[in-house]
């Protein structure tokens, strides 16, 4: 766990790539270019009617207002609020139409991230915690999505506003709209500087989330053993420092925000008194009339208007700029499981050929494993720990991919065969079996369209039956990780669902080496049902399993010491019968 008070590791900077992150996220825009196209559309004819208002009011002023013609305001108010209804019509159906590009966008990034996700190799989700790839395919997806849709497009419509207001102050009188324009390299230099800091703001804040995720993830998964070594109160603290580490990003930002929003506000406030102190002598002499100062006021409160709430805008653009840093981080990640196209029926001859692999570059864990397996053949693996057998295993089905040498499936390299072949070929049943929450009949097909008849028939094969039938059958329901079941128990569904599928290579891990006596009796029946007619690879830690397989192929060292039958390698003076005497001459496990 990362201690509270350091940074996350393993993030990349993106400063200074802002172009480069919007041109991105346009390319998940362009499918979606219909609602776009409407809410920019939209954008000059608000724009206009906002610059309607204040001329209409300028209007009444000095016209019935000014004459004392009641009656002449009739028709201004009426298309003052005819500009009104329009004008917030037009508003809603462009705040729609961004908005609902904005969450399309976010659904397509999300998918995007996580079928990303799908395709990488183990070791990247050893060093990334599961709570902080949560929060990449979740608040900084959405982030993107709320700097889209509340952001960007709110921004192209404020620049729209000012240009026009723009042409209306020097309309209106050309000399307050000078006043009013000497306040704009001010306000955009001290603007500039905030989005700067709020940048860095945000960065700090979304990683403080995903570190908050992940150690929230890792406890609750991990609540039995804080509960049961009585670190709870140490829990506590942990989880307050980095809630405070969270809090302090939080309120950079806030304070940056406020800062930026009463500068902008006070500047606004400033320039409107030196208009009215201004415009008094061309009022006094005629040369502007009252109407017109109201008008102008107006305009320049709505000038200020966009600038004030840029602080809102800068700080949602800024957010889902940090979002988008760490969401195309992940996209760009390279450390991808590559198929090719090979398909074809498998027969299950195996083959390693000076086969090398290290999990860390100077401890290496296979050193030129050379070892062939025919067809249907059933093989123990057996070595003391740290022999490589697991990694073997792991190299067949493609978590990982050796280092050097290759391992042949059918005299095909594995990298040759197609992804979804290889691993529909290849069944793995591990000593810490993995079932989702929710039924027995979903964790057994896994998306499959398998009928009941033939999961019935895969849970008899195995002996599974009586216990589907006690928790309520194919509709039963399993805890999250199978938590309401034995070890054992989960074992047998793991052998279940391997005889759905019907792979012609099975690769046992360690399948019994955590259960009691009695569940042994049932997993090794299953076990030998499961291995007829399979090339069998079986990590081995009881003698009852190496009696079942053809072949034992001892390892050492990331290497094959011998291999041969129980019977000629017992008779041998190798390394099998140092180990046969030390671990299982008296009926012990290794």
């Amino acid at each position: 766990m990362r201690p509270p008070g350091s940074r996350p590791t393993g993030e990349k900077d993106f400063s200074g790539l802002d172009a480069s992150l919007l041109g991105r996220i346009a390319r998940f825009a362009v499918p979606h270019w219909r609602p776009l196209l409407v809410s920019m559309l939209l954008l000059p004819f608000t724009a206009a009617l906002n610059l309607v208002q204040p001329y209409l009011i300028k209007e009444a002023i000095d016209g019935p207002i000014a004459g004392g013609d009641v009656a002449g305001l009739a028709p201004i108010a009426g298309l003052l609020l005819g500009a009104l209804l329009i004008n917030y019509s037009l508003m809603f159906v462009q705040g729609f139409a961004s908005h609902l590009a904005g969450q399309a966008i976010v659904h397509d990034l999300r998918v995007a991230v996580h079928g990303h996700l799908l395709g990488l190799h183990d070791r990247y989700f050893q060093r990334n915690p599961a709570g902080r790839l949560l929060t990449r395919c979740t608040n900084d997806v959405e982030g993107i999505g709320e700097m889209f849709a509340a952001g960007l497009l709110t921004l192209f419509a404020d620049v729209f506003l000012l240009l026009g207001i723009c042409v209306a102050l020097l309309l209106l009188n050309w000399k307050l709209a000078l006043v009013t324009f000497a306040a704009l390299p001010l306000l955009f230099g001290v603007s500039q500087w905030f989005q700067v800091r709020l940048r860095a703001t945000y960065r700090e804040l979304r990683s403080r989330v995903s570190v908050l995720n992940a150690y929230l993830q890792e406890r609750i998964s991990g609540i039995r053993v804080i509960q049961l070594f009585a670190r709870e109160k140490r829990a506590y603290r942990e989880f307050s420092a980095h809630n405070s580490e969270l809090m302090a990003a939080n309120f950079t930002s806030i304070r940056l925000d406020a800062m930026l929003f009463a500068f902008v506000d006070a500047m606004g406030h400033l320039v409107t008194a030196l208009l009215i102190w201004w415009a008094a002598g061309p009022i006094v002499e005629g040369a502007l009339t009252f109407g017109a100062l109201v008008a102008f006021l107006d305009y320049v409160s709505r000038f200020f208007q966009p600038i004030r709430d840029l602080s809102q805008k800068i700080a949602t653009l800024q957010a889902g700029l940090a979002s988008a840093e760490r969401v195309f981080e992940l996209l760009d990640e390279q450390e991808h499981v590559e198929g090719g196209e090979y398909d074809a029926p498998v027969r299950g001859a195996l083959s390693f050929q000076d086969v090398r692999f290290a999990y860390k570059e100077d401890e290496p864990v296979l050193r030129g494993l050379d070892m062939e397996i025919r067809p249907g053949e059933k093989v123990a693996l057996l070595g003391v720990t740290g022999a490589g057998k697991t990694t073997a295993l792991r190299l067949i089905n493609r978590i990982y991919d050796p280092s050097g040498g290759q391992v042949l499936l059918d005299g095909v390299p594995l990298g040759r065969w197609s992804l979804e072949a290889l691993r529909r070929s290849v069944g793995v049943v591990l000593q810490d079996v993995f079932l989702f929450m929710g039924t027995v009949r979903n964790n057994l097909a896994l998306g499959k369209d398998v009928d009941d008849e033939r999961l019935w028939a895969a849970l008899d094969q195995v002996g599974a039956r009586p216990l589907v039938a006690r928790i309520g059958g194919l509709d039963g329901v399993l805890a999250e990780r199978g938590r309401n079941l034995s070890a054992g128990e989960r074992q047998l569904l793991a052998f279940a669902r391997v005889m759905i599928y019907d792979p012609q290579v099975l690769l046992l891990d360690e399948a019994t080496s955590n259960v009691d006596t009695f569940s042994e009796e049932v997993i090794q029946e299953a076990i030998r049902t499961a291995m007829a007619g399979r090339t069998t690879l079986v990590v081995a830690h009881r003698l009852s399993t190496i009696q079942e397989v053809d072949r034992v192929a001892v390892m050492h060292r990331g290497r094959l010491a011998e291999m041969g039958t129980h019977a000629e390698l017992l008779g041998g003076d190798g390394l099998y019968r140092k180990l046969y005497e030390t671990y299982f001459a008296s009926g012990d496990a290794a």
